[in-house]
């Protein structure tokens, strides 16, 4: 197994996002059937729940404002649109990207994994073993949703405060002083999270393939696995929510100026089908970083 596991390795050494963007596609190529069967049963509720919260705050904009309201009311300042639009998606989402979403992450990861390891891909044994690691990667995301919910605050708490405090210190412009503050805050908080998400991109899958690290541990070692390769997975990160983004603004789009009953069920598949290749990217990026 070593020798056969280094033969496999061989192939990631090293890559750049261009190699892993295209191994990725090899991959998939190889098993189209599993992975096409993973995004329409497992990650297909997940693109079908955020699809229907675009569709309620569409049709009814009063959510947002609510939201803005609850905000304002809270801080003192509202919200920006566009936040408050994300957290209303967060909320719907959130039973099935715990759920389904997460099965399907781990039986993407272990049927890459299983190709890499010579070992025959059967649809029963991938659910099955999925659900058995499916603890492992709520604790994993549990920590990361924490670390998450922490950065918010953060920025909520600074939202509320800093521009009282420059209020305080003689800039009478509150709503200069207000958006100097969202600027200053919105890149570290950019920042921030990008580096968040990419981390715990990583520690799911390590949380699937390897036996004992989950939870905050598997973000610890993910942070040092990838060490010399932020750039690498940052761009992966961008590129990942760069296309899943653009699928929603065609969905926006298309609500807009009347969708047909077909574009729903193609915009929920190439969603599903984006989320599988993500997560075969990050699966190839962390043989990647082990066989370095």
């Amino acid at each position: 197994m070593p020798r056969r596991t280094s033969q496999v390795f061989e192939s990631v050494y090293l890559m750049n996002t261009n190699q892993i963007f295209r191994e990725s596609i090899r991959v998939i190529l190889l098993h189209p059937t599993h992975f096409h069967s993973i995004s329409i049963f497992l990650f297909s509720p997940l693109s079908i729940s955020l699809f229907i919260s675009h569709f309620l705050i569409y049709q009814f904009p009063q959510i947002t404002s609510l939201t803005i309201d609850i905000a304002d009311h809270l801080l003192g300042y509202p919200l920006p649109k566009t936040l408050s639009k994300t957290i209303f998606h967060l909320i719907i989402c959130f039973p099935f990207s715990i759920t389904f979403s997460l099965v399907g992450r781990a039986a993407t990861i272990q049927a890459v994994s299983d190709n890499y390891n010579r070992i025959n891909l059967d649809g029963k044994r991938l659910l099955m073993r999925s659900g058995m690691v499916w603890i492992k990667l709520l604790h994993t995301s549990f920590w990361e949703f924490l670390i998450v919910f922490g950065l918010f605050g953060v920025l909520i708490a600074g939202l509320a405060t800093l521009p009282k405090i420059l209020f305080a210190g003689g800039i009478y412009w509150r709503m200069f002083s207000f958006l100097v503050v969202v600027g200053f805050l919105g890149i570290a908080f950019c920042v921030a999270f990008a580096h968040i998400m990419v981390l715990g991109n990583l520690a799911k899958v390590l949380s699937v393939l390897e036996c004992e690290c989950y939870g905050l541990e598997s973000l610890f070692k993910a942070n040092n696995l990838m060490e010399g390769r932020r750039q690498t997975a940052l761009v992966m990160a961008l590129l990942g929510t760069t296309s899943l983004r653009l699928v929603e603004c065609l969905f926006e789009y298309r609500m807009g100026n009347g969708i047909s009953v077909w574009e729903g069920p193609v915009l929920v598949s190439m969603y599903s089908s984006l989320l599988v290749f993500e997560t075969v990217m990050n699966v190839v990026f962390y043989h990647a970083c082990k066989s370095t």
